[in-house]
């Protein structure tokens, strides 16, 4: 039996009408960082940003950036700049006190960890002082409350690509197109260009 035309007049506008709503509500849903954020970048379901601040300038993303990592800046500063055509992988960090750096299309492999400070003092006294006051009163909004603790700046160039559990500390300028071999642990300058690894040297001894 041949249906009227009207019901698929009906049915178009339905379904019309249920994309619209569909979309309206997948807007209404969608997180919202207070942060920078591309054309094309993307922040997956897993990823997480940490700005405290109401400076969204200080997270900054560039197009066609795929982010699964954590990016977290603290009250009293940070900046983290991404470029373009990036990746960080899963359960990396990436923390600034400071600034981190990054240029384009450089790939960030899983369990990274950037991070542009010592994040706690040496002196056991100012230590303790520092974690009871960030669980009594939240982490310290001016520099000035951060005794023994250090920052400098961490700037990776275009193209450098960072293997898994690699850990990155403070002062470090990493090359255009170096490569950071997995488990790596940079303290130090990375020149362009060159394949960066931490010699390791396994000890066997017999068990008795």
């Amino acid at each position: 039996m041949k249906l009227p035309k009207i019901f698929y007049r009906l049915k178009n506008k339905y379904i019309t009408w249920l994309s619209r709503e569909l979309r309206i509500e997948r807007e209404r849903r969608k997180p919202s960082y207070n942060a920078m954020l591309a054309d094309g970048s993307k922040i997956d379901e897993g990823a997480a940003i940490i700005n405290p601040t109401n400076d969204a300038n200080r997270i900054c993303v560039g197009e066609n950036t795929y982010i699964l990592g954590r990016l977290l800046v603290f009250p009293h500063g940070g900046c983290i700049k991404i470029g373009d055509w990036c990746y960080v992988g899963h359960r990396t960090e990436i923390w600034s006190m400071d600034s981190v750096s990054i240029g384009n299309r450089v790939l960030i492999s899983h369990n990274v960890n950037i991070i542009d400070t010592t994040a706690h003092s040496r002196d056991a006294v100012e230590r303790h002082d520092h974690y009871y006051r960030i669980l009594s009163t939240g982490h310290p909004t001016d520099v000035n409350n951060l005794p023994g603790i250090f920052w400098n700046p961490i700037v990776i160039e275009d193209d450098v690509w960072i293997s898994f559990n690699v850990t990155i500390l403070r002062g470090v300028r990493i090359g255009a197109g170096s490569i950071i071999s997995a488990g790596s642990i940079v303290t130090k300058d990375v020149p362009p260009g060159v394949l960066y690894r931490n010699q390791v040297t396994p000890i066997i001894t017999p068990i008795s």
